[in-house]
């Protein structure tokens, strides 16, 4: 009788967790609509819970910039803060994340808080990690694999992690120099039944510009998207836009280790405060945020970082319809396995 009590509530509590995060995309979305406040509100949340990572890649502005980690209760803290907002999707980054010691203990929180949750983690890590636990309370894991990170081995190890029940996802970052390798990645996250998000490099002001010219790399994903389908879940209108122009929009916002937020994004952008001492909408609506809106509107970088060249699709219905349309294909639809022995 315990045991049956148990999987009630277990039951009732996953269906308030749905619940309460549609609800809050649903805000997220009339807010938009309607404009009401007259600035963007957030729908995506990448909270780079530390700074420091077990690799030094050369694409990367975050573990050269040191920046003092939180405590568990401070982090919760930020978490609640998040889920008072329209914050529906929240990204737990690093850095590594697994370095943190309490990082089961995060997730968790930011499970019963209600968002669509996954982690982002460069797998080097992975076999020393409660991989099973962290699979009841993430919507996806994301494994950062590319010859940036020198992580390609766990390619092949893709499918033990899947059959422990996690929805993997392989993040790759496209350089000049590597865009010919990228066919090899997507077979090998196909053949393990796993995901794969494909983003060009960004160059960031202290980095050395990798980034691959957008008409090849508009050509290969158009024809790699269309040969393995929902294997593939960079959308067809983040990549339609490769081969032309867009107008960045803040609907994603970066929250540092130490509290601060980011804004209007991670290439532009400065603190515009911390959330351990206010909370999301009462940053946005400050002066340096005005600030932050008006620089993004001026910007013409057109750099293609994936939160905001893929966010900001969303301000025309028939594209953010596809993101939807793609995201369901990718993320819940089971991928067809080829019938090459894994």
């Amino acid at each position: 009788m315990n045991e049956y009590i148990q999987l009630r509530l277990n039951t009732i509590s996953v269906f308030f967790i749905i619940m309460n995060r549609n609800l809050r995309g649903f805000k997220w979305f009339l807010n938009t609509i309607f404009d009401d406040d007259s600035f963007e509100r957030p729908v995506y949340g990448s909270y780079k819970v530390t700074h420091s990572c077990n690799l030094q890649c050369p694409f990367c502005n975050v573990w050269n910039n040191p920046v003092k980690m939180l405590n568990t209760k401070e982090a919760f803290k930020i978490i609640d803060r998040l889920a008072d907002s329209t914050i529906t999707v929240l990204s737990l980054e690093g850095g590594e994340p697994l370095l943190r010691k309490d990082i089961l203990d995060i997730i968790r929180h930011a499970h019963d808080r209600s968002f669509y949750l996954f982690m982002t983690t460069n797998g080097i890590l992975l076999d020393n990690a409660p991989v099973k636990e962290m699979s009841k309370y993430l919507d996806f894991l994301h494994i950062s694999i590319d010859e940036g990170h020198n992580n390609l081995f766990i390619l092949d190890k893709l499918k033990s992690y899947v059959d422990q029940g996690l929805k993997i996802t392989v993040q790759t970052v496209v350089t000049r120099n590597d865009i010919k390798n990228l066919r090899e990645k997507v077979e090998k996250v196909y053949n393990a039944g796993a995901r794969i998000l494909i983003m060009p490099a960004v160059h960031f002001d202290n980095t050395p510009d990798l980034s691959p010219d957008r008409k090849n790399m508009h050509d290969l994903l158009m024809e790699l998207k269309k040969e393995y389908d929902g294997t593939i879940v960079t959308s067809y209108a983040f990549i339609k836009a490769l081969e032309g122009s867009y107008q960045c929009h803040s609907y994603s916002v970066q929250i540092d280790a130490n509290g601060d937020v980011i804004y209007p994004c991670s290439v532009i952008g400065q603190s515009i405060g911390n959330l351990l001492e206010n909370d999301l909408d009462t940053l946005l609506k400050s002066e340096r945020a005005i600030e932050g809106r008006k620089m993004m509107k001026a910007c013409n970088r057109q750099c293609y970082l994936y939160l905001h060249a893929e966010t900001s699709n969303f301000t025309k219905p028939s594209n953010l319809a596809m993101f939807v349309r793609d995201t369901f294909e990718g993320y819940f639809l089971k991928p067809k396995i080829s019938k090459t022995e894994y």
